[in-house]
């Protein structure tokens, strides 16, 4: 091996590492953002313009700028606040329980590394909650299953809006209209994988919405392909305002119903609103 070829490899493999380096800072900086705590403000649309628009306000993962997400606690303050929806995000655990989590991993609220499909109940109700607005109010806080879900939903007259989560229960999405019949609560089930919006249009008619960040041309097409199914686009996402929402409206022309996440800003909401887009998931925006 030439000394030319020698030093050529070092710097290579040097490069290499500095990517790696950086690559590995650049997550834990990501990370270190999405693990702070945020303070999600909470605004009215009593007295705007936007109270005669016939919004459909939905708490996103529950209200949760006043308890911690995707718990019981933040389904019980949605109801009291008289959202129209509450949303939740679903794993079912590996021994068949369907409970209510976002991320992939417990960790950001439990400070514990485990994946919601790979335990079973009884192991991930040995969790507790340490994360999550308000937390230090709901001591000793656990996992809340789909059944817990429905009951809020019933007793408060919400809309239960359902994200699935990826796409490990396409064997299982049988069960879900199950719930719905059961609690009789009027139910749309909503997906960034377009996979399991098509498992769930074989097992129930229900309303599905494909979840995207910024609006595509291809999304509508996809969206096009199933039965009564619109499109919920990331409001906070600028290209999705550009133009005077031009993609929102072009979704419309297409005959899709159109939503929107995760919207806090009623500035925003006043844009998303002119479109003729009602369902408005929010963090902190209520009625009164």
């Amino acid at each position: 091996m030439n000394s030319n070829f020698k030093k050529g490899a070092g710097i290579a493999l040097g490069i290499a590492a500095a990517g790696a380096v950086a690559k590995g800072i650049e997550r834990a900086i990501w990370l270190h953002n999405y693990m702070k705590p945020v303070d999600y403000p909470v605004s009215s649309i009593k007295g705007t313009d936007l109270e005669d628009k016939d919004l459909k306000l939905i708490a996103h993962r529950g209200f949760r700028a006043v308890a911690p997400e995707n718990t019981l606690p933040a389904y019980v303050k949605a109801g009291e606040a008289h959202f129209w929806g509450a949303e939740c995000d679903i794993y079912r655990t590996k021994d068949g329980v369907w409970v209510l989590h976002h991320d992939p991993v417990t960790y950001r609220l439990t400070g514990d590394l485990k994946k919601p499909e790979k335990c079973t109940y009884d192991e991930l109700m040995q969790l507790t909650y340490k994360g999550g607005h308000n937390i230090d109010q709901y001591p000793n806080l656990k996992f809340t299953t789909l059944d817990e879900f429905y009951q809020m939903c019933q007793k408060y007259g919400m809309q239960a809006i359902i994200e699935i989560k990826y796409d490990r229960s396409a064997d299982y999405m049988f069960e879900l209209p199950e719930f719905a019949k059961k609690y009789n609560v009027p139910t749309t089930y909503i997906a960034f994988d377009f996979i399991n919006l098509v498992n769930l249009r074989k097992v129930t008619d229900a309303p599905l919405f494909y979840l995207v960040y910024a609006i595509k041309n291809s999304d509508i097409k996809k969206a096009k392909t199933l039965e009564n199914c619109g499109i919920s686009f990331d409001g906070n996402d600028k290209k999705n305002l550009k133009d005077n929402c031009k993609m929102v409206r072009k979704c419309r022309e297409a005959g899709l119903d159109t939503a929107t996440w995760a919207v806090d800003d009623l500035d925003i909401v006043r844009q998303i609103a002119d479109t003729g887009t009602k369902y408005i998931t929010t963090n902190g925006i209520i009625y009164e």
